[in-house]
């Protein structure tokens, strides 16, 4: 487990955040709402490299934890980070649409992470809302996510 994780996982378990975005032109955010719990700076160097190709890790990055909740039907809309995302499925499923249109069904009790730059959509396919704790390690003053285009159906 890396020293991010360490740190963040309590706070993630005892907090939350993982996408409220910001609508996208093509697809829209629909039924997310996100409430910020804390939010706090940390050294860059407490997080692992980024991975080839991927922005630099700054010298102080944002860490926020969040609460999200996707009502039933709802979506995210095309999106990705510009930092580390990492977040725990508290409650339904969360049916998270990769670039490839690979797909990905994380039931509660689930453990999930964005790595930088990876363009995704997170759907509520189920009957209860989705509840999200999420922790975002991002480059001071970024957006929680910036919109993508629609990559599949």
């Amino acid at each position: 487990m890396t020293t991010f994780a360490k740190l963040a996982a309590p706070a993630a378990l005892a907090s939350a955040l993982l996408g409220a975005v910001a609508p996208a032109h093509a697809t829209p955010s629909q039924g997310v709402t996100a409430e910020t719990l804390t939010q706090f700076e940390i050294p860059g160097s407490w997080l692992p490299g980024p991975p080839a190709g991927h922005p630099a890790v700054p010298e102080q990055v944002s860490t926020t934890l969040r609460r999200i909740v996707i009502a039933p039907g709802g979506s995210t809309g095309w999106h990705h980070h510009r930092g580390h995302v990492q977040g725990l499925v508290a409650e339904g499923t969360l049916t998270r649409v990769f670039a490839d249109c690979s797909q990905q069904a994380s039931p509660a009790g689930s453990w999930v992470t964005e790595e930088p730059t990876g363009d995704h959509v997170g759907r509520n396919l189920g009957t209860t809302p989705v509840v999200l704790l999420v922790t975002y390690a991002l480059p001071d003053g970024e957006p929680f996510s910036q919109d993508a285009p629609a990559h599949c159906p």
